[in-house]
């Protein structure tokens, strides 16, 4: 019988895909307000969300990152 996958990897593939999609969209909303729609943002939330779309797609990546490290296990020796 196979083993079964661990869910977190799955969990954690499933939120940087919403981030990837919903993210661009999140920070093109917010920017269209305000005084100023152009670059650089010139409201306060838009830095913020800007920085939390951005601070959660890295902590995600990192996230994946470990544990495919993690479950790689150690090395057996070699028959």
């Amino acid at each position: 019988m196979p083993k079964a996958l661990p869910r977190l990897p799955l969990i954690l593939l499933g939120f940087m895909t919403l981030l990837t999609f919903g993210g661009p969209i999140a920070i093109g909303a917010i920017l269209r307000g305000g005084g100023s729609p152009d670059w650089p943002p010139d409201r306060p939330i838009e830095w913020a969300v800007l920085a939390v779309v951005s601070g959660l797609v890295a902590v995600l990546m990192l996230a994946c990152c470990g544990l495919a490290l993690a479950s790689r296990g150690r090395p057996g020796p070699r028959r």
